[in-house]
């Protein structure tokens, strides 16, 4: 990785696009620099990073049958109030609620928002593992945001559909890139974590993930960005 340094009263100091502006004529802008290394320009104040965020709360949710509530607080249950659900099972199950159904994954904005801080995204991903869909041989994951912080009694959501995902089995997982805007919005504070929630209630767009409890199974979102 190439770097500037630049010799103070106390040392060399690091350059780097935190530390470093230009004026324009009008106001203070963050600068780009490279340096020719002999086969290629590279960038010599931004450094790339990737982390990676586990899933910290999720939940079922029944559909707007019964107001779209967090499921584990009333209602029977096949799967575990943490596993996000999406759509509809009928008529195979679920008599008691044929609507589309719907889950909700939180991660730790905060720390999330700390660490993108003046970041440029190069790359979102979300990694989300299969329970079960309603054919042996997958179906479609239809992923969304929401910007609710922490555990949620009611399923809510900003952005529907950002992508849709095709899973070739019941209990494939995935990483899914997402659109480069969704790290833009997790850094500016637009964004707090994914929804799962079909198109329709039909069979193919049923399925159930692993949730915040399912140790390394558990949905992450991988963000690379430069700063």
């Amino acid at each position: 990785m190439a770097h500037i340094d630049m010799r103070t009263g106390n040392g060399w100091q690091r350059l780097n696009s935190n530390n470093v502006r230009i004026w324009n004529g009008n106001s203070w802008q963050r600068p780009k620099a490279r340096i020719w290394n002999g086969h290629d320009w590279v960038e010599c104040l931004e450094e790339r990073h990737v982390d990676t965020w586990d899933c910290t709360w999720s939940n079922g949710y029944w559909s707007d049958w019964h107001n779209n509530e967090a499921k584990g607080k009333w209602g029977g249950l096949v799967w575990a109030a943490n596993h996000p659900l999406q759509g509809s099972y009928a008529p195979y199950r679920d008599h008691w609620d044929w609507g589309n159904e719907g889950g909700m994954m939180g991660f730790d904005d905060g720390n999330i928002r700390w660490k993108l801080q003046g970041a440029r995204i190069e790359k979102v991903e979300l990694y989300l593992q299969a329970c079960h869909f309603g054919y042996y041989s997958g179906g479609e994951a239809v992923i969304g945001a929401h910007n609710a912080r922490g555990w949620q009694e009611h399923f809510s959501e900003i952005n529907h559909g950002i992508v849709h995902v095709r899973y070739y089995s019941r209990t494939q997982g995935q990483w899914i890139q997402l659109p480069n805007w969704v790290g833009d919005n997790f850094r500016d504070n637009k964004l707090a974590g994914f929804t799962t929630k079909a198109d329709s209630p039909n069979l193919w767009q049923y399925g159930v993930f692993e949730g915040s409890d399912s140790g390394w199974k558990k949905p992450k979102l991988r963000i690379t960005y430069w700063k």
